[in-house]
């Protein structure tokens, strides 16, 4: 990938002239917007790819997205985790989809971390938190670890009730939950011994 800044071509996977040009006071600010637009693209082009049924370029995509982030320096006033919490969810349903469970669990812990200190989240981090709830307990139960897949669904269907999320709008989410509680509760029942 490819920057040009004031006639300057900066190529962003050789990282010394990146980190040279960051280190360039009076191109430092415009470096660090050209990246941070460039980060938040790639995360909506993996989104994109994802909602095309791609999954394999969602995760190139997000992966992408967390590369650049990395190129910012700590100093950079930046949400970095919660940016990374938000990226890791969508790797967790791309990683979900390929039938890749122990990267779609461990994308969904990374992402939860952050979601579960964070007192209050806006909509779209709600959303990004109960993606990454229902695919850990999906990738749990994909895993063979029912009771915590189990418990990890009834976090995310807590959170629909908690924050008063609309029925409606969330009725597939629901149901993809309430399903997935009824199947592992079936599994979980065959397992047990008869008395």
């Amino acid at each position: 990938m490819n920057l040009e800044l004031d006639g300057f071509n900066i190529t962003v996977l050789s990282l010394y002239p990146f980190k040279f040009y960051m280190n360039t006071a009076h191109k430092k600010e415009e470096a660090i917007t050209v990246v941070v637009r460039m980060l938040w693209e790639a995360n909506d082009q993996a989104s994109e790819a994802f909602r095309q049924g791609d999954y394999q370029g969602a995760i190139e995509c997000y992966n992408e997205a967390l590369h650049l982030c990395s190129l910012l320096s700590v100093e950079v006033v930046f949400d970095r985790a919660r940016f990374e919490a938000i990226v890791h969810a969508g790797l967790s349903a791309a990683f979900g989809r390929q039938g890749k469970h122990m990267e779609s669990f461990a994308a969904s812990n990374k992402a939860l971390v952050f979601f579960d200190q964070v007192s209050e989240l806006d909509a779209v981090e709600t959303s990004k938190f109960l993606m990454a709830q229902v695919n850990q307990g999906t990738a749990l139960a994909a895993l063979g670890c029912l009771p915590a897949a189990l418990e990890a669904l009834h976090k995310a269907k807590q959170v629909f009730l908690n924050k008063s999320l609309d029925p409606a709008k969330n009725k597939q989410w629901l149901e993809i939950v309430e399903g997935n509680i009824v199947a592992i509760n079936g599994q979980i029942e065959k397992c047990q011994p008869s008395l």
